[in-house]
């Protein structure tokens, strides 16, 4: 297996050299395009993004850690990258090559002083599961526990710096490139905390405390076998997302499924102001009796009372078309005073805001009817950077418009029917996220 490179220089060495590569590549269809016709020009571009984001993802894969987290979450932006670097991009959700059993060793001698077979009464030394930040061992604890055993790639906390620069290179080449350098220094303060497996193993403790038992599975933490780099759990079964799908659940079970998820979202923003902020598919495990297990509490925002009590009431100016209402709510958060936004609200805020509350407007709203919701947003949300004034967003909305957008997206892919409007808008009584 390849091994990860640890220090500063050799990630920038790789990087460069694909970004080197990359321009070659949009330099020579720039050199063919006058000579070629439309369906020619089409083509080629598209041949050449294919090629491009192969690369792409085969570098970011040896880098791993940072960079490729980063691509994660531009992937669930909002339409940022073209389609085919979003689809070499899903990849990194949870089908990144693993790491060998010899790193694995050093890594749990390090955090613990002892190796796997003093730790663990068994410890599969192949993981079963591999992602940007770290990969996942199957081990049995010697209480007889079964366990999953997270080991973060060797030099992922020292890099993170580098690599967000490294991203924001690339970010400058995206077609929405204003909003993608806007999101990266909140990506970059959440992974700070990301790479810190104790605060993930504290987050995994709180949300698996808040929500009790139901419907909805958190893993517990073994805190004894978890540290900086090194993350225990309970071991949960299920199925990831498309692979649950291919056993053609019922209509019923795919509402079910989204409707808890959703629930749960909702629950976390309006209730616990905390949220679990990574909509990855990877990271939701979908088990036979209709429970779901909820992975990965890394990336945890913290949402403030002020953004909680002011966004229902944006979602509401939207739905009633209040012009009035919209401007104060958004000055209330510190991003658009009202004669900025006045400006643009019948070319830009108007059509975003009709788009964004289309899921609210009748009592359920079925994703599979309108599996191209999403693609239909992202003019719109592009649009929203011309808005003059608007020189920032509110901190909370970085992750929280990545949260629920990513959701909206895996319950199209699970062509689900979901109520959203009853926690919102104030027409039924909210409700946890583990009632049924």
């Amino acid at each position: 297996m390849p091994r990860v490179p640890e220090g500063v220089l050799a990630r920038a060495r790789i990087a460069g050299a694909t970004a080197v590569r990359l321009g070659v590549g949009q330099l020579g269809h720039r050199a063919k395009r006058p000579f070629l016709s439309k369906a020619a020009r089409d083509a080629d571009r598209q041949a050449l993004d294919d090629r491009q984001a192969r690369l792409l993802f085969d570098t970011l894969s040896q880098l791993r850690g940072t960079a490729l987290k980063v691509a994660q979450m531009l992937c669930m932006e909002t339409e940022l990258l073209p389609e085919a670097y979003r689809r070499e991009l899903e990849k990194s959700c949870h089908r990144v090559p693993p790491l060998n059993r010899v790193l694995v060793r050093k890594a749990l001698m390090e955090e613990f002083g002892q190796p796997p077979e003093a730790l663990f009464a068994e410890f599969d030394a192949e993981a079963f599961a591999a992602a940007s930040l770290g990969q996942v061992h199957a081990a049995t604890l010697h209480d007889g526990r079964r366990v999953a055993v997270k080991i973060q790639y060797p030099g992922i906390h020292v890099a993170i710096d580098s690599d967000v620069a490294l991203m924001r290179q690339f970010a400058r080449g995206l077609p929405n490139a204003r909003v993608a350098l806007q999101s990266l220094d909140e990506i970059h303060a959440r992974l700070r905390e990301e790479v810190d497996y104790r605060q993930e193993a504290a987050n995994t403790t709180w949300f698996r405390q808040q929500l009790g038992a139901g419907p909805i599975r958190v893993p517990a933490a073994i805190a004894e076998r978890s540290g900086a780099r090194v993350l225990t759990t309970e071991f949960v079964s299920g199925l990831h997302l498309e692979d649950w799908l291919k056993t053609a659940p019922t209509q019923a079970a795919r509402d079910l499924a989204a409707q808890r998820i959703y629930d749960l979202f909702a629950h976390s923003a309006l209730r616990l102001r905390r949220l679990h902020a990574d909509p990855n598919p990877g990271n939701a495990l979908f088990a036979a009796d209709g429970s779901i297990a909820v992975i990965d509490f890394g990336c945890v925002k913290d949402l403030s009372a002020g953004f909680v009590d002011t966004l229902p009431r944006v979602l509401n100016a939207y739905l009633d078309d209040d012009p009035a209402a919209l401007f104060d709510a958004y000055e209330q958060l510190g991003m658009l005073k009202g004669a900025d936004a006045a400006r643009s609200y019948e070319t830009i805020l108007r059509p975003f805001g009709r788009w964004l509350v289309e899921p609210l407007r009748d009592e359920t709203f079925d994703f599979g009817v309108n599996a191209d919701y999403t693609a239909r947003g992202k003019d719109v949300i592009r649009g929203l950077q011309h808005i003059k004034g608007l020189n920032r967003l509110a901190d909370e909305f970085i992750f929280f418009d990545r949260t629920i957008y990513g959701l909206c997206k895996v319950f199209e892919r699970m062509g689900a029917r979901v109520r959203l409007r009853h926690h919102w808008t104030g027409l039924a009584d909210q409700e946890g996220a583990n009632d049924d």
